[in-house]
């Protein structure tokens, strides 16, 4: 049965709009999810300025976070926040199935920056924010080689956010996934923004061949012609997390 306070608060806060306001946030569910485990690593694909990174940290004070960002537009800030803060990582590297260069497409809002290319319905409609100002090649890395290369950490959380790349990455950690991760926190596409993006079946088949379940869907939006187009979601490994 529904929660006769929660529909009018919905009611009250979305009004007419097509885009639904989640009431829960995930990080405090995240932080619910993983009590009794000791959480230690957290790995932040697509760390942008950090502001994801710094909720984890605050949401579990015994975790170092790993964070990942090829886009030099946040370097300083990421740079500045690894100062004031010890368990904070910078890797100015891209994640992908496998190790060696590739293609970075910097869009004109730094939010939207891929290794894929915005599609051309992105560009249409949201022409300020998708359209590719440059390229540069980057580095690119697994998970899984990273993990080795610095010590073996064990990552109970893994959040992704790389506006397309994600199940790339996901296939470079197939080890880390089944040897310690417990929770991933992931943007999902539900219609394609990218050129040759894996959408929601694609992920979700994905991680459930990994022994991982859709918890929660959070926050879907929807474009100017109501189209719903990403979300983000939690997925839990149950083997770990009791739910």
């Amino acid at each position: 049965m529904s929660n006769p306070i929660g529909v009018f608060l919905k009611k009250l806060i979305v009004g007419n709009s097509k885009n639904l306001v989640s009431l829960e946030d995930p990080f405090v569910q995240m932080q619910r999810l993983m009590q009794g485990q000791q959480v230690t690593g957290i790995l932040d694909a697509g760390a942008s300025h950090g502001r994801i990174s710094g909720k984890l940290l605050r949401r579990f004070p015994q975790a170092q976070v790993f964070a990942f960002e090829p886009n030099p537009r946040y370097g300083d800030t990421l740079q500045q926040y690894a100062r004031a803060e010890p368990r904070f990582h910078p890797y100015f590297i891209a994640l992908s199935d496998k190790k060696g260069r590739a293609r970075l497409n910097l869009t004109a809002a730094p939010g939207s920056t891929s290794l894929l290319t915005p599609n051309q319905r992105m560009r249409e409609l949201f022409s300020a924010e998708a359209s590719v100002q440059s390229a540069m090649d980057v580095e690119v890395t697994t998970i899984d080689d990273w993990v080795q290369s610095n010590g073996g950490p064990s990552i109970q959380i893994m959040k992704f956010d790389i506006q397309g790349a994600e199940l790339k990455a996901l296939l470079g950690a197939t080890r880390t996934l089944h040897e310690s991760t417990s929770l991933v926190y992931i943007e999902l596409w539900f219609n394609p923004g990218y050129e040759a993006g894996p959408l929601y079946g694609d992920i979700d088949s994905f991680l459930r061949s990994q022994g991982f379940i859709l918890f929660d869907v959070y926050k879907p939006k929807y474009d100017p012609r109501g189209l719903l187009t990403w979300a983000n979601a939690i997925f839990l490994n149950p083997a770990r997390v009791k739910v």
